[in-house]
């Protein structure tokens, strides 16, 4: 078994297989229906959440801290701070008052070529 090791570049043992290679410009059309499915999918960020009693005898307040993510036409993420309406069943945030409810999290959902639509949440 040799053991020496080579000073030579790793690039330079690739020259030979790559020297006739030229970039291609991709044209892609992300308008067109073929890419729904990444314009489908949201990013729900909830960074706080809580339904609680303020004062001992006061009333249950609710506080929010939500933006949503998502894809435009060009395939490019943004984020929103206007969350679309309604909020989805699927992320829970709950509302009781006693005990109070506290949530933080990520869900991520989407519908697929099919028209299946699914989500994942992940509490932090």
């Amino acid at each position: 078994m040799d053991a020496s090791i080579s000073s030579q570049p790793a690039s330079s043992l690739h020259e030979p297989f790559t020297a006739d290679l030229q970039p291609t410009p991709i044209s892609v059309d992300l308008t067109s229906p073929d890419f729904d499915v990444v314009r489908s999918i949201r990013v729900w960020d909830v960074r706080h959440y809580s339904y609680r009693r303020r004062s001992r005898e006061g009333d249950c307040e609710r506080s929010l801290d939500l933006v949503v993510g998502s894809y435009d036409d060009h395939a490019n993420f943004q984020w929103s701070e206007r969350a679309p309406a309604p909020i989805p069943s699927w992320l829970s945030l709950g509302n009781r008052c006693e005990p109070p409810s506290y949530f933080r999290g990520v869900g991520v959902e989407w519908t697929d070529t099919f028209g299946f639509s699914d989500y994942e949440l992940i509490r932090y």
